[in-house]
């Protein structure tokens, strides 16, 4: 687990509101990618998200689909923070989008396009958390009152908030 690294925006640190939303973010993203990098084992206020296994460089490598899904999983909290108005949004990610990013690219000439390759996928990102913003509010809620949640609870809560969604829009 990591520890909690509180991001001040332009002058204050992140408020336990802007920072369940923004770990909330990644494990709903983490959540609706099933994948085995992507396995949720908890998150919590102090700790951040935590994964059940680290991604398999190997593996980021040969699948870019799966690299995909891992970097856009890893660009959650900053694509909240975009969508939030905050600076730089990450409130105890274990993972480093660029980086994996960096980690899965093979060729010079992709080594080239990082920068625009991780804005594509950070924009992707965005609009997932626009389609599923009822859920991250669900999921931060329960991580506001509880403090920490696990698969099983950001599952529940993710399922609650689409059931909910679906029966207003029917």
């Amino acid at each position: 687990m990591t520890q909690l690294q509180t991001i001040p925006t332009a002058h204050a640190p992140l408020d336990i509101h802007t920072r369940s939303l923004l770990l909330a973010s990644e494990a709903v993203l983490a959540h609706l990618h099933p994948r085995a990098p992507l396995r949720l084992a908890q998150v919590t206020l102090e700790g951040g998200v935590c994964y059940v296994t680290a991604p398999n460089t190997d593996a980021l490598r040969l699948n870019r689909a799966l690299a995909e899904e891992v970097v856009l999983v890893a660009s959650a909290q900053a694509g909240a923070g975009a969508l939030l108005g905050i600076a730089r949004g990450n409130a105890g990610s274990a993972r480093d989008a660029a980086e994996l990013l960096a980690l899965a690219l093979t060729e010079p000439e992709e080594q080239e396009v990082l920068p625009a390759y991780l804005s594509v996928l950070e924009a992707r990102a965005r609009a997932l958390l626009r389609r599923s913003w009822a859920e991250v509010e669900v999921v931060a809620a329960g991580l506001r009152e509880l403090g920490q949640l696990d698969a099983r609870d950001v599952a529940h809560r993710i399922a609650c908030a689409q059931s909910i969604r679906g029966t207003l829009l029917n």
